[in-house]
């Protein structure tokens, strides 16, 4: 036998024992970001299911021609690639001997997604962030749909303000050091990720404040006026650490 056998022979091996080994559903989940990640893990990782997180298509595409995950839930916006072009990759590239993973969208806009958008990248379903455990759940571990477009729900609100308060609390002190140093591209690194947070845990007022501080980010912003939106930021995020966890805000 000689080395093409070799490597032929351990190839069929591995797809066998992937496509037959009866342990845990393996679950990539792909989202750059924090919060998001965290509570996917929470909601997913237990008896029925192995999760793997990947915060970049680099990371996912690596994963998935080494791992072979069954169902992958990905992100839209990832920082290197978009999340539509990352499956078409994934695929594209999928070995002929191994089973097709099932792929779930995680969106926070759905307006730019359409049926034959999905039907050309084989989506099993869509899923509006925040995303309730329960509808996460259903869609990774029931049968596969056609396509579906779930809606968002409110059941794990109370879960995701508790990361974004912990979150939040993490990031000030990094936000500060960078406002500080006018360090621009740090700045709004963080602010997109605490902008993501505010919008899953449907904390409006905090939200506006991290868009109108990232927008003057985007733009040739003096010291003044970064000072200015950061101030008010800090009031919003203020207001929000020091709000009861049962409190409602009245939005």
């Amino acid at each position: 036998m000689d080395a093409c056998d070799i490597r032929s022979s351990c190839r069929k091996k591995r797809v066998n024992k992937i496509n037959t080994a009866p342990d845990k559903i393996r679950i990539l989940v792909v989202d750059d970001h924090d919060a998001s990640c965290r509570h996917a893990v929470s909601v997913l990782r237990g008896s029925a299911g192995s999760v793997r997180l990947a915060s970049t298509a680099k990371i996912a595409l690596k994963l998935a021609f080494s791992w072979y995950p069954q169902v992958i839930c990905m992100d839209l916006q990832l920082p290197d690639l978009e999340g539509t072009d990352t499956i078409r990759l994934i695929r594209t590239r999928w070995p002929a001997g191994i089973r097709s993973p099932r792929v779930i969208i995680l969106t926070g806009d759905e307006s730019g997604l359409n049926q034959k958008l999905l039907k050309s990248l084989v989506i099993d379903r869509v899923l509006v962030k925040p995303v309730p455990g329960p509808v996460l759940r259903a869609a990774v571990f029931s049968s596969p749909g056609n396509q579906i477009m779930e809606p968002s729900g409110t059941e794990d609100l109370q879960e995701l303000k508790h990361l974004f308060r912990s979150e939040l609390k993490q990031r000030l002190p990094e936000l500060d050091h960078c406002v500080s140093g006018m360090v621009r591209s740090e700045v709004a690194a963080i602010l997109h990720q605490l902008i993501a947070s505010a919008a899953l845990s449907s904390e409006s007022r905090l939200e506006t404040s991290l868009r109108a501080m990232a927008a003057v980010c985007r733009q040739d912003f003096c010291a003044t006026d970064l000072a200015a939106a950061y101030y008010t930021l800090l009031e919003s995020a203020h207001e929000f650490l020091c709000r009861q966890p049962h409190e409602s805000t009245g939005q």
